[in-house]
């Protein structure tokens, strides 16, 4: 039994590396299986298809997150809508691949897009839309909040970038706050403006 676990998490930790590097449609099952140190068939002992993998890949990164989020007050204040944000941005940070396989996703427009809107995008979401048809708050919006979720995505994917032209790095506990502050700092002036 442990060394079933154990090569299913290997297969995992593989794929994960491989789609959040080359995208979904640019890693196939032999690279994983290469990588694992396994034959491509044996993969298919643990997981039904690529698939399947990509999706057990996603829950293993976004269920956590989503238990926390669901575990929030989704309240209409800035600062409910602050410890969302901080929330997210820390996981992220702390998982860069989740955001990697959204940029992935999102610029291949395939299935994989289809899983994360549907599976886990749409449910995580689904409050703020009712809420903006709901409250009477103009600052909850759904522009605004697809701004935050793009700079807390760009912040993560666009980190490499730039701890090579500013030398540092930009998911170290530090800089993640600085972003934070900088993040609550724009929800305290939009709360003001409503």
């Amino acid at each position: 039994m442990g060394r079933t676990t154990d090569t299913r998490e290997r297969i995992l930790d593989t794929a994960e590396e491989l789609f959040a590097r080359y995208g979904y449609a640019a890693t196939s099952i032999t690279d994983i299986a290469d990588r694992v140190g396994i034959r491509g068939p044996g993969v298919y002992k643990h997981y039904r298809n690529k698939l399947h993998i990509y999706e057990c890949v996603l829950a293993r990164l976004f269920d956590p997150l989503h238990d926390v989020i669901e575990s929030l007050s989704h309240g209409d204040t800035p600062e409910d809508m602050m410890r969302q944000v901080r929330v997210v941005l820390t996981n992220h940070a702390e998982r860069p691949n989740m955001a990697r396989l959204i940029q992935h996703a999102t610029l291949a427009n395939d299935e994989t897009l289809k899983i994360l809107a549907d599976k886990w995008y749409r449910p995580f979401f689904s409050y703020i839309s009712e809420l903006s048809a709901t409250t009477e708050k103009s600052w909850i919006n759904i522009p605004s909040v697809m701004t935050f979720h793009c700079m807390i995505l760009g912040y993560i994917t666009l980190a490499p970038l730039h701890a090579r032209i500013f030398d540092l790095d930009p998911l170290s506990d530090n800089l993640v706050q600085t972003q934070l502050d900088f993040q609550h700092k724009l929800l305290e002036l939009i709360g003001d403006e409503a």
